[in-house]
């Protein structure tokens, strides 16, 4: 049997709903088993209402982009609402670990340095910017009372932030 968990992102102010119904109607011809992760990527008392319409229709986790400025990334201050209301509807939310505002800067430095090629993803991404934005959710989690999966990590500085926080 195969299974697959895509994740479902939703469009500027789209609301969840409609993008898991997107998602779904994309799904259909699917022959295997698939379930969704919802992205927050923008916060309202809407997508307080709409993250409860979404659990109540068989999704249990939120995906947060904490990287890519401009585009997907939320702040913490939407970190914060989203924790909460996943708390309180006793869902997971997810978080991809990076600090965008630094890889932004990191990249404007290596464009103007005329770095341009792949090498510039990885440079512009050094450890310490993942495990930064991991401390931070993990952090962030523990506030709020709310358990945290850190998805892709990639280095030794955020493992030994997740072995921490566990331990603790």
């Amino acid at each position: 049997t195969a299974s697959i968990m895509d994740m479902c992102i939703p469009s500027p102010q789209q609301s969840l709903t409609a993008a898991l119904d997107d998602w779904r109607g994309w799904a259909e011809k699917a022959v295997c088993d698939y379930g969704f992760h919802v992205s927050i990527t923008w916060w309202s008392e809407r997508v307080a209402q709409q993250m409860a319409e979404v659990v109540d229709r068989g999704v249990n986790s939120f995906k947060h982009f904490m990287a890519y400025k401009g585009a997907l990334m939320v702040d913490d201050e939407i970190l914060f609402q989203s924790f909460s209301r996943c708390r309180e509807l006793g869902a997971l939310p997810l978080v991809h670990a990076e600090n965008g505002e630094a890889v932004f800067r990191l990249q404007q430095a290596l464009l103007a340095q005329g770095i341009t090629g792949p090498e510039g993803h990885a440079l512009s991404r050094p450890p310490h910017v993942e495990a930064e934005a991991a401390t931070r959710a993990i952090m962030l989690a523990r506030i709020t009372g709310v358990p945290l999966y850190i998805v892709h990590t990639s280095c030794k500085e955020t493992a030994d932030a997740i072995a921490r926080a566990r331990s603790e």
